[in-house]
């Protein structure tokens, strides 16, 4: 078993985003087979299975004991016996690919023994590479992110997912945001989650709140912006699991509390509720 070797893996992460980026702005332009998964709202094309193939392939190439948990799931191997995991999302957007051309990106995360330890997030269309490593800082492209600006709830510039989720709606969640929306200086939708918490990171926007995120979604954005000095947590507080669905609330650190609490006091969160 080769040693975790964080300058060497990243480059490779680097590499596999970009390439990726690349091959998906090529496909793009080509005929390609677009499927529904659960909806019509939910979908998969070919070129996200290419793409993801290609990516693990790549992985293995050079390491072949990591594992990798990816979206399209064309990894088979065991991930309970690999010691360093790849969580990857081949095309974070898929719906904006299809009908916008823009706002969807490449997402990689590196765990090793369940720790983050490297993720990356490109943008092709706009040639945009947010990558941080543990313990060495965000950036974008070659400048450094750094969080240092004061934010109060009021002059936060937010952005959510919750408005179209039918478990947000149960639980009144859908409520609470827009409450919020009349409380902050605005609300933005991208449609990409990996984006949008890279933009946190950069500093475009101040936080980020979903309800139902997978790992491969919020796996590189977590590194980036707790590198670039923001928080990241589920909607109540406590930390993000790698391998399941959780929420996410990822801010700008100085107004984290404000915007944790305004959510648990008008919603009523708790462990027990909230996943």
């Amino acid at each position: 078993m080769q040693p975790f070797q964080t300058d060497t893996i990243k480059e490779l992460a680097l590499q596999c985003a970009t390439t990726a980026g690349q091959l998906s702005l090529e496909r793009m332009k080509q005929p390609y087979l677009v499927e529904y998964k659960t909806s019509a709202s939910d979908l998969v094309t070919a070129v996200d299975k290419e793409v993801e193939r290609q990516i693990v392939q790549t992985i293995l190439d050079r390491y072949p004991d990591h594992g990798i948990l990816g979206e399209e799931g064309t990894f088979e191997g065991d991930l309970s016996t690999c010691d360093t995991v790849w969580v990857i999302d081949p095309i974070d957007g898929t719906t904006n690919f299809v009908h916008q051309q823009i706002n969807f990106s490449v997402s990689i995360a590196v765990y090793h023994k369940g720790q983050p330890l490297i993720g990356v997030v490109y943008d092709p269309s706009r040639d945009e590479l947010f990558h941080a490593a543990k313990g060495e800082g965000a950036y974008l492209n070659e400048r450094r992110l750094q969080l240092d600006r004061q934010v109060k709830l009021e002059e936060a510039l937010l952005c959510t997912s919750v408005f179209w989720n039918k478990r947000a709606e149960q639980m009144g969640i859908d409520l609470i945001v827009k409450k919020l929306a009349g409380k902050v200086r605005g609300m933005r939708l991208l449609g990409s989650a990996a984006l949008e918490m890279s933009y946190v990171a950069a500093g475009r926007l101040d936080g980020y709140v979903s309800l139902s995120l997978n790992p491969w979604d919020f796996g590189a954005g977590k590194i980036l912006v707790e590198e670039a000095g923001g928080v990241v947590t589920k909607m109540n507080g406590l930390p993000l699991p790698m391998d399941q669905k959780s929420s996410v609330m990822a801010c700008n650190p100085t107004f984290y509390e404000e915007l944790r609490n305004y959510l648990m006091i008008e919603e009523g969160l708790s462990t027990e509720t909230e996943s």
